[in-house]
This record gives C-alpha cells, structure tokens and sequence, in this order.
C-alpha cells in the first residue's frame, strides 16, 4: 500500500513544454487519491517545475487544446497576451466586481491587491460561527487601518523592491486564515515570491495549495508569467526565470480518456 505522495520535479525551456512534461510526470508517477468534491479518483502528486525561458515561444503547448481554444480563438485571437481576457482579469482587476456582487468568493486580483477586502457573503458567515475580524494598527502612530477596504499587496512589494532589492522576504500571499478554512472555494495560489539578482533581473516563484494540471495549469502560468513581466517592467528588471510549485498538482478521472489517447498516440509515433 502506497501511503506517500510522490514528490516530482520538471524543467523545461518554455511553458508548453513544461506542461507536456509534467502531464507526463504524474500520469506515470502520481499516486491515485479520492477526490475531495466526488467519490471519483484523481491522480496526483507534489510537483516543482522550473522553467528556464518563460517567456519564449511556445507559451502553451498545441497539444493542449483547451489552451489553444482559450486564446487562439475568437476575440482572444487576435489580441497580444496581455490584452487576452484572462490576462487582464489578473492584473487590471476586471473581474473583482464579481466578489462584492457575491458571484465569486475570489478573484486572484481581488486577493493581491485588495487583500482584505470584505465580501458581504462571508461577513455573514464569519459573523454567524463568531469567527475573528482583522485590525491592523499602526505601531508608531497607534491608528488603526481598515482591512476591509483591502490591502494593496503588490503595491507593497514594488516599493519594498525598489528600496531593498537584496530582499529575500519580497512575497505576497492570498489566503486569508480568518476565513479560507470556512469557505468553499478558497484560491489555488498561495503565495508569490520574488528574487531580484543583480538589480538586473527578475526571478518569479508561485505556490500553489491544490492545481489541476490538465485543465488549468496553462492558462494560470500563462496568466503569471505575463504578471510577472509585468512587474519586472515596473521595477526596470528582466524576467528570466519562472518556479512553480503545487502541493496537490493533479489530472482528474473525467480526462483520464484523453490523456490516456494523448500517450497512446505518442507511444505509436515512436514505434
């Protein structure tokens, strides 16, 4: 009986062959657990994945098709990477309405630049199971800052970046422990951390609690890797490299089928 969860590791030059290798990874290697929302199995495992050249061509595979769906049709198509919806949801915010109209308990603009930020849904719950509120006080002046307005992460970091780039504590984070153990659908990311070398250049680590990796994973380093250039541009820095680890990085039963057809043809075409 298998009672440990394999611990993976993947480089790759680009995203889409980082996703290619990693979808190999724990098909091959993941140990099968029973899901946390059915009675179905997924096949995971802990995985790190380093990739050299984030921001080369390919970002995605052309094997992924729900990828090459997402963004190469329609609308998306013709629009540059930071201009395709996903995109902008992650760092213009355009979807944080959302939250306070209580259709989405997160969005991961919502939790990195308004961190805090209460959602009337939740106030309710936390006030029914008597659960503690935030206060955050200045220590100098002894005032008292307003958590639910949010808190602007990023902002934070940018500044903290540009005064002292030799920092090893230059992260954000996303969970919010007074009431993320309480909710359903808690964020996926965790946590950001950044390494500046050389004051030339940007290193962009991402954390993850939980990912599913066929579905999802393309479309979220895709998302981060542009936020990260994004923040390099604002700090007059090189993005190089990008690191990306998941506690439970997983491929669900429903996509078994294709998956298993994906290696079935790789398999023939190697024969």
């Amino acid at each position: 009986m298998v009672t440990q969860l394999p611990i993976l590791f993947v480089e790759a030059e680009t995203c889409g062959e980082a996703w290619e290798k990693a979808v190999e990874a724990v098909w091959y290697k993941g140990l099968e657990i029973k899901q946390h929302y059915s009675d179905e199995f997924s096949r995971e495992a802990s995985v790190l994945v380093n990739v050299t050249n984030p921001l080369k061509e390919p970002r995605f595979s052309r094997k992924d098709l729900i990828s090459v769906t997402m963004f190469m049709t329609g609308e998306d198509k013709k629009k540059p990477y930071r201009e395709k919806e996903y995109v902008r949801d992650l760092i213009d915010g355009t979807m944080d309405h959302r939250v306070l109209e209580g259709i989405e308990s997160y969005t991961y603009h919502e939790r990195l630049f308004l961190w805090g930020l209460v959602q009337p849904k939740h106030l309710e719950l936390l006030n029914e199971k008597k659960m503690p509120r935030i206060k955050i006080i200045d220590s100098a002046t002894q005032r008292e800052f307003n958590v639910d307005e949010g808190i602007n992460q990023i902002e934070m970091l940018i500044q903290k970046a540009k005064d002292e780039p030799i920092s090893r504590k230059l992260q954000v984070t996303t969970w919010e422990p007074h009431k993320d153990l309480l909710i359903s659908g808690a964020p996926c990311l965790q946590r950001i951390w950044i390494r500046i070398i050389e004051e030339k250049y940007l290193i962009f680590e991402t954390m993850w609690r939980s990912r599913d990796l066929y579905k999802a994973w393309p479309s979220n380093v895709l998302g981060f890797t542009e936020f990260a250039k994004w923040l390099a541009d604002r700090l007059n820095l090189k993005f190089v490299q990008y690191v990306d680890f998941s506690n439970s990085l997983h491929i669900y039963k429903s996509d078994y089928d294709q998956v298993s057809r994906h290696f079935e043809i790789i398999k023939k075409r190697s024969q």
